[in-house]
């Protein structure tokens, strides 16, 4: 008994010290967590042909928002980023975009919508300094048939988010009205 008890103490203790934290957009904007934007937010998403900036803009950090979309279903699923409260971007299946934020904390949050209402998120948050670069990946992970999904968000590596957006495909999206 001792022995359980204490194995879901450290299982406990261990799953409140990841730095994303998962659940449903419905308890997120309940809870009021910080970086989410308006859930029924929806872009459209096109690839593009532009690439990435070689440095960020003077006075600002670059960061680099990689979806990697895991499932068997074959079915790509689109996840929306949003920073401190304001919808950004999104990403359809493996992809990436870019953008730039000022230095200081932000909150980053990151939801996939995976068709109904069935919406996961996940959030993160970081300190950006000036000139300085951040790469965070979203993983999608899906069954068929099953309403178990699960998202992740993560800081990356600089030489795995390099690796990352040069083998998955840079989106563009604009927000539906």
């Amino acid at each position: 008994m001792v022995r359980t008890a204490f194995a879901v103490l450290v299982l406990s203790t261990a799953l409140l010290s990841f730095p994303a934290l998962a659940q449903d957009n419905a308890t997120a904007a309940a809870r009021g967590i910080s970086g989410c934007g308006d859930r029924k937010a929806r872009f459209e998403v096109k690839p593009s042909n532009g690439k990435s900036p070689a440095q960020p803009e003077q006075g600002k950090a670059l960061v680099y928002f990689v979806e990697e979309d895991i499932n068997t279903n074959v079915v790509t699923h689109t996840s929306r980023a949003d920073i401190d409260g304001k919808s950004i971007g999104a990403t359809d299946g493996s992809s990436w975009f870019y953008f730039s934020v000022e230095p200081g904390i932000h909150h980053l949050c990151a939801t996939t919508h995976f068709g109904m209402s069935n919406d996961a998120t996940a959030v993160v948050h970081f300190t950006a300094e000036p000139g300085g670069t951040y790469y965070f990946e979203i993983k999608n992970l899906s069954w068929p048939g099953d309403e178990v999904h699960d998202v992740s968000l993560f800081p990356l590596d600089s030489d795995e988010g390099k690796f990352l957006t040069t083998s998955y495909q840079l989106v563009a999206s604009r927000q539906k009205k």
